[in-house]
């Protein structure tokens, strides 16, 4: 007796040994045979073969019947999306028919006309004794309903649920960048018999399932950019779906979350749940800006998975997805610094790496100066810098009571700092090569002259100002003369890479520096009232102030030609004499003035020309002007002038007064005047009243008057 060939199907469907040796996978079954409206072919791949494939074809030969051992680009790129599919897979397939379980094709399944087929339903079809195929049918489905068989539409349903499984598997089959994946996966839906509005919501559901997997895995790969990219197109899916599909993600993602994981943990970002969460944020972000959202849709779409993975402000959930793409270009940065000499990286990569992983141009400036920085001590032999965050100072917490426990900091921390060894810094120079390395690297990073020239000071100040502090202690010491200081100086600039325009200011810093320990030293004396120490002192911080001048004669820079004002600004607290209160700098000129008069035997007093150019030159750095100095003299001058004049008009005013006499006034007035140096116009302002005066008392005792 002979079956026919849906009795044979039929009989297949009721058995579950012989259904697992003739399973036909969705994506591999020759659709033709059971449709004559529509052929579609499946070519295989052989050397052999040169005709052209069609774009509604998909490869179906030379692939295993095991999903693991697929060699696509998907799965050699080892993320967690084909992972979460199987998982989905599986959980779908357990709660299939054993009819959909068993016959995995469903124009097959619908073919047979049933769900579930009893064994009366073959035997009518296989009795019926017509060949034709519909003859056939008829006789089965009499026999079937005789015996109570399932209808048409439970068998359709049952196909219908098993369309989510079979695109999850043909995207594991295909790999979400195969050539005919997005086609294959069309296909399944008129095979399935599911309307264009279901068909829609089960490929939402997919990519929701694949998101979430790749956000499973903590480790975040600039490939799952382009993966997420060909899973939208491999699924047809617009900016709407995706939209839908990323905020189902993000809800069935963190409520997942949520149950092993407590808010408080989710605060620390080291923790993996949190990683995780960070890289669904970034991977969302990516995806819409992919997709050419605009603004406002944007902000909608974001805002709906940044709610939903745990309650996030918009701007908080942008900044932890830049958190997750700055690795990415830090990496790429550090890989331009490796391959610089190559020629393999240029400007242009580094810009399509800043659109693919969404870097604006302000973060891109910041980072590649970060990076030239970073190349800049390497040139130099020198580690990365660590950061001064991470130091922990342990008393830092601890409390200071009074003004004095505040001072007695301030005065360890003085007194550490003038004890600690310069550091000999001498040997630290740039590598052979170096200046064309950084050349080409500010090239690529497309920085300014400024930036780079900031970061190369930035690096150099350090051990440049060790050498130029030391040259000039010892120029001040004179054991350099201002040449050969001035020498030294400029050859640590040229090894360091120093512009002149850095130079500049730093060295401005330096002779500050210089200058301001004697004073700082001198000001100790001062204020206990020590007049011969502080007189010194005062003398050979003159004397260092020349010699630094000496020095930068030799630079022949003009913003040092007025040297006191570059120098030593009262107001300037960074100055060399800016530390310096008003009452400090005073007292100090007062105690250097008072000890540069000098008293011969006869009690005469004077000042020398000696005397006189250095109280000028001490007035510039104390930041003391010219009518400040000249108050100081007449306040102390003045009585001596006043005295003798006082004394010369009352001689005159009395009468009697001699040839003689006359003479000797005028000498001793003279004298006075010639011994202290006072200027004609002092002089003027002290004899005017008193020949006023004198003019009065004259008057008043003439009888006819003047």
């Amino acid at each position: 007796m002979k079956f026919s060939a849906i009795a044979f199907a039929t009989v297949v469907a009721s058995s579950a040994s012989t259904t697992s040796a003739f399973t036909v996978s969705p994506g591999v079954a020759n659709l033709s045979a059971a449709s004559s409206s529509r052929t579609v072919a499946f070519p295989t791949t052989t050397a052999t073969s040169t005709q052209p494939r069609s774009s509604r074809a998909f490869i179906a030969s030379s692939r295993s019947s095991s999903v693991a051992s697929t060699s696509t680009s998907l799965n050699l790129a080892g993320g967690g999306g084909p992972e979460a599919l199987q998982d989905y897979i599986t959980t779908l397939s357990n709660s299939a028919s054993p009819l959909v379980k068993k016959v995995n094709n469903p124009k097959l399944i619908k073919l047979a006309g049933v769900a579930a087929v009893p064994l009366t339903y073959a035997l009518g079809a296989a009795m019926t004794p017509s060949r034709r195929l519909a003859a056939r049918a008829v006789g089965g489905v009499v026999a079937a309903i005789t015996a109570g068989g399932v209808g048409k539409n439970a068998v359709e349903e049952d196909v219908r649920r098993s369309c989510p499984s079979a695109i999850a598997s043909r995207l594991l089959e295909l790999g979400v960048d195969g050539d005919f994946v997005s086609d294959g996966i069309d296909l399944l839906r008129e095979d399935y018999g599911v309307d264009e509005e279901d068909f829609i919501t089960m490929k939402t559901d997919v990519y929701s399932v694949y998101l979430v997997g790749m956000a499973k895995n903590p480790l975040a790969k600039t490939a799952e950019l382009k993966e997420l990219s060909n899973l939208r197109e491999a699924l047809s899916l617009d900016n709407m779906m995706v939209g839908q599909a990323h905020a189902d993600a993000a809800k069935t993602f963190y409520r997942d979350v949520t149950r092993f994981t407590s808010v408080d943990e989710l605060d620390d970002e080291d923790h993996p749940d949190r990683v995780s969460l960070d890289k669904m944020l970034f991977l969302t972000e990516r995806a819409f800006r992919q997709g050419k959202e605009t603004d406002e849709a944007f902000t909608f779409e974001f805002s709906r998975v940044a709610k939903a993975l745990g309650d996030l402000s918009m701007s908080e959930a942008l900044e932890r997805a830049k958190d997750v793409a700055r690795p990415f270009y830090e990496r790429a940065l550090a890989s331009t610094r490796s391959k610089l000499e190559s020629g393999a990286v240029n400007s242009d990569m580094l810009r399509r790496a800043r659109v693919t992983l969404g870097i604006t141009d302000e973060e891109a400036k910041e980072m590649h100066v970060e990076s030239f920085a970073q190349e800049v001590r390497s040139q130099l032999g020198l580690p990365d810098e660590e950061d001064e965050d991470d130091e922990i100072d342990i008393n830092q917490d601890k409390r200071v009571e009074t003004v004095a426990e505040i001072e007695a900091k301030m005065q360890n921390m003085r007194e550490e700092a003038e004890n600690k060894p310069v550091e000999d810094t001498s040997s630290i120079k740039f590598k052979d090569g170096a200046y064309d390395q950084l050349s080409k690297l500010q090239q690529v990073l497309e920085l300014s002259d400024e930036d780079a020239d900031y970061e190369i000071a930035a690096a150099t100040e350090r051990f440049w100002r060790n050498t130029a502090l030391q040259t000039l202690d010892d120029a001040i010491a004179g054991t350099k003369d201002p040449a050969k200081a001035w020498s030294i100086i400029q050859s640590r600039q040229k090894e360091l890479y120093l512009k002149d325009s850095s130079m500049k200011s730093m060295m401005t810093s330096i002779v500050m520096q210089s200058l301001g320990k004697p004073l700082e030293k001198v000001n100790t004396f001062a204020r206990v009232n020590n007049a011969a120490a502080t007189y010194d002192g005062l003398v050979d911080a003159i004397a260092a102030k020349e010699t630094c001048k000496d020095v930068l004669k030799e630079a022949g820079w003009s913003e040092f030609e007025d040297f006191e004002k570059a120098c030593f600004d009262p107001f300037d607290k960074a100055s060399a004499c800016g530390f310096l209160t008003n009452m400090d700098r005073h007292n100090m000129y007062q105690m250097f003035f008072q000890r540069s008069v000098k008293v011969d035997e006869g009690g005469t007093k004077s000042i020398s020309d000696e005397a006189k150019a250095r109280m000028k030159e001490l007035r510039g750095m104390l930041g003391i002007s010219e009518d400040e100095g000249e108050n100081q003299i007449r306040n102390f001058f003045g009585p001596e002038l006043q005295s003798v004049l006082v004394a010369a008009v009352d001689e005159v005013t009395r009468g009697n007064t001699t040839d003689v006499l006359l003479q000797n006034m005028k000498e001793k007035i003279g004298s006075v005047i010639s011994n202290f140096q006072l200027e004609d116009e002092m002089v003027r302002s002290y004899a005017g009243p008193l020949y006023n005066r004198a003019v009065e008392q004259i008057a008043s005792s003439a009888p006819g008057g003047i």
